[in-house]
Formats: C-alpha cells, sequence, structure tokens
C-alpha cells in the first residue's frame, strides 16, 4: 500500500542524518580520498533514489486522481441509471393509466351504443305496433267505407224502385175513381210508403272503432281505455229514409259528457277526436248527456227532416236517472 510507504521527506532526513553522521565521522577520522569517493557515490545513489520515489510519487498520485474521477463517473452513471429507472416507471404508469382510460371510455361507449340499440328497437317495436294500429284502423275505415258505398248504392236502388213503383201505381190507377177514392192511397202504395229499414239487433251492434287505445267493445258495451281522451264510437247502417231506432244506457260520468248524435254517411272519425272534430262539424248533429241541441250545420238540412228524437223514459227524464241508478248531482 503506498499510503504505508515512507514519505520523500522522511527518506531525506534520514539520509541527510547519515551523511552528517558520515560527516562528521570523517573529519574526525581526517577525511580520507576514498571515503569521499563513497560519500559521494552514496549522495548520486541518494539522489537518483529520490527522483525515482519523487517519480513513483507522481503517478501514484495520478492513480489516485485517476481513480477518484473513475469513482465519480460510476456515480454519475448510477444517478443517471436510477433516473433512468424512475422515467422509465412513470412512463409505463402512464401508459397503464392511459390504458385504464381507454378500457373506460371503450366499456361507456359499448354501454351507450347497447342503450342506443335498446332505444331504437323499443322505438322501432312502438312504430311497428303504432304501424299495425294504424294499419288496422284504416282497414276498418276502408271496410267502413266500403260498406258506407254498399249502402249507399242499396239505398239509392231502393229508392229508384219506390219511386218506379209509384209511377206503376199511379198508370194502374182506373180513370173512373171517384174524387173520394183518388184522395185515399193505394194500398200498395201506403205499404211502400210505411217500409222502413228495420230497427238494429242488439247482438248486430259492431261499433266502428278506429283504435282501441282510445276504446274498445266488449259484446254490446263501449268501454273506454283511455279516461283524459276523446273517443267516437260510429255504428250502421246508413238510413236514408224511414225510422231507426237506437237504444242504450249511459254511465254518468264525474267530470266528462257524452253525446249521442247522427252523421252524414261521409263522416270518418279518427283516434282521440270527438264527433265534430275538422270536416266533421259539417257533418254532424249532435245531443250533449243532458240532451240539449249541439248544433245544426247547413249541409245536414236533410238530416233534419227525417225523425231524430232523443227519447228519455218518464222516470228518467224526472229523476236524472242513468243506467237505472241515481248517479250524482244534476248539472
Amino acid at each position: 500500500d503506498y499510503k504505508k510507504r515512507p514519505t520523500v521527506k522522511s527518506l531525506l532526513e534520514t539520509e541527510t542524518m547519515q551523511l552528517v553522521g558520515m560527516t562528521e565521522k570523517s573529519k574526525e577520522q581526517k577525511g580520507s580520498e576514498f571515503e569521499n569517493e563513497q560519500i559521494n557515490k552514496k549522495m548520486n545513489e541518494l539522489e537518483m533514489k529520490v527522483r525515482s520515489l519523487e517519480v513513483e510519487n507522481s503517478k501514484e498520485k495520478q492513480e489516485k486522481i485517476k481513480a477518484i474521477t473513475e469513482n465519480d463517473k460510476l456515480k454519475q452513471e448510477k444517478m443517471n441509471a436510477l433516473n433512468e429507472r424512475d422515467q422509465i416507471i412513470e412512463e409505463r404508469n402512464q401508459l397503464q393509466n392511459d390504458n385504464e382510460r381507454a378500457l373506460a371510455e371503450r366499456d361507456r361507449e359499448r354501454i351507450e351504443k347497447d342503450q342506443q340499440k335498446r332505444r331504437a328497437d323499443t322505438t322501432q317495436s312502438e312504430l311497428d305496433k303504432q304501424k299495425t294500429k294504424t294499419n288496422e284502423s284504416q282497414e276498418l275505415v276502408r271496410a267502413f267505407q266500403q260498406q258506407v258505398e254498399t249502402t249507399h248504392s242499396d239505398n239509392i236502388r231502393l229508392t229508384t224502385e219506390n219511386q218506379h213503383l209509384k209511377a206503376e201505381l199511379s198508370k194502374l190507377r182506373p180513370l173512373t175513381t171517384s174524387s173520394k177514392q183518388q184522395s185515399k192511397p193505394e194500398p200498395k202504395l201506403q205499404q211502400i210508403q210505411q217500409t222502413v229499414p228495420p230497427s238494429l239487433n242488439p247482438n248486430m251492434l259492431i261499433g266502428i272503432i278506429p283504435n282501441k287505445e282510445y276504446v274498445y267493445q266488449q259484446g254490446v258495451k263501449i268501454i273506454r281505455t283511455d279516461k283524459q281522451g276523446n273517443s267516437t264510437v260510429a255504428f250502421n247502417p246508413i238510413i236514408s229514409s224511414g225510422i231507426v231506432r237506437f237504444g242504450g244506457f249511459f254511465e254518468r260520468h264525474s267530470d266528462s259528457d257524452f253525446s249521442i248524435g247522427i252523421a252524414d254517411s261521409s263522416a270518418v272519425f279518427g283516434s282521440n277526436e270527438g264527433p265534430f272534430e275538422g270536416q266533421n262539424d259539417k257533418k254532424t248533429v249532435c245531443y250533449w248527456n243532458e240532451f240539449t241541441f249541439k248544433k245544426q250545420t247547413p249541409p245536414l238540412i236533410s238530416i233534419d227532416l227525417r225523425i231524430f228524437n232523443v227519447h228519455l223514459q218518464q222516470e228518467f227524464r224526472m229523476e236524472k236517472y242513468l243506467n237505472g241508478e241515481k248517479n250524482g248531482k244534476d248539472e
């Protein structure tokens, strides 16, 4: 170990002490020439040794400085490695956080897509139901219109035949008939004039209902489904002449009104509509639940010529009974 070696100074001091000792000894011996040569030789050796020690010491210092430099370099590399490791860990954590956010976003998008798909399926299902109901309503309307046209054609045909029979009977009257006999109607003519369409059979009462979400028929009962909306139900046959009797009971409601009336054959009633909505306002005559006259529009003059009465039995009219029971207060 170079730290345990004697320093140059200590060596020089030791050698100097020896030289001093030898010098004093040589003086005492009166300094022979040989001894002087030995002393000079020894001095030269000492000088060479000192130079060698100085060179070696310088080399050791350089090696020590180099070792310190290498150590500092290793420390710096270690610190750089630690910093790089910390940076890698931070980047890895950042990537992990980004991955977790991406997974959460993907899950959210998937959930949103599933919700949108369910809403779309529900909407499509509702549209399909509505389309089916619309088709059913249109089919009912078409069937009703077809029935209206058929009945109207039959009425025209019967009216034409009636007029033809009247003309034939007029031609067959004897010219010698007295004025009294002429004033009396012929039996056949009287029979024709008294012919009226048959009364409605309760078993044949099938209401024309546009949409069962608002009202439906159960047997001979007409039941409202939507308690808040309007509902209109029409019945056949079309009345061209004569009298048709239509009977039934209404249940009194606490805050809703009902009405009964007659409409032109061209009226088509829609869902959640009263009998006088839109163009039907000019095609209907209605009486409210107290049987007060609602309206009479000019296009229905032909209807007014027919018999259209709302008849109440005496006990109903006097006591305000509905459905066989006295309900609510009079209004």
